[in-house]
């Protein structure tokens, strides 16, 4: 995979999971404004708007991410990894809770998650990032 492509997966794949934070978020704050059940359990309000404002906070902090894989910035792949991290053990222990209706939301979670992962560290990616690397205090003359 060329390098600039392989830049685009990276930032379709942040951009997409970002937003697919922030319509979950929005979904569990419509649900509970229309009195609904989507989201957190049981009566407690603080729960709930702790939830939203995780998904909020995560999908927001994701486009910043995949702005920063589309400028081609060393400091996006960081927050990507345990984004990703997180996506593959958390839809691979979808896939193996044992409800057979969780393996496709769970395997929608964590094979982008993992594709995510190869592409982060594909020796495109690695060069680009490794070949503007200076080590601190190398521009020093001795």
């Amino acid at each position: 995979m060329s390098t600039p492509r392989a830049f685009l997966v990276l930032t379709l794949i942040a951009g997409l999971e970002g937003l697919g934070l922030l319509v979950n978020g929005a979904l569990v704050a419509i649900s509970v404004l229309t009195g609904g059940t989507y989201g957190a359990t049981g009566d407690s309000t603080t729960a709930t708007v702790i939830e939203i404002l995780i998904f909020v906070v995560l999908g927001l902090g994701l486009l910043k991410v995949a702005a920063g894989w589309h400028a081609m910035r060393r400091w996006a792949r960081g927050p990507f990894v345990l984004a990703q991290l997180i996506g593959v053990f958390a839809g691979l222990s979808i896939v193996f809770s044992g409800a057979s209706e969780a393996i496709v939301p769970g395997l929608v979670l964590a094979l982008p998650s993992l594709v995510g992962l190869v592409v982060t560290f594909s020796p495109g990616v690695v060069r680009t990032f490794s070949d503007s690397y200076q080590r601190p205090g190398s521009g020093i003359s001795q």
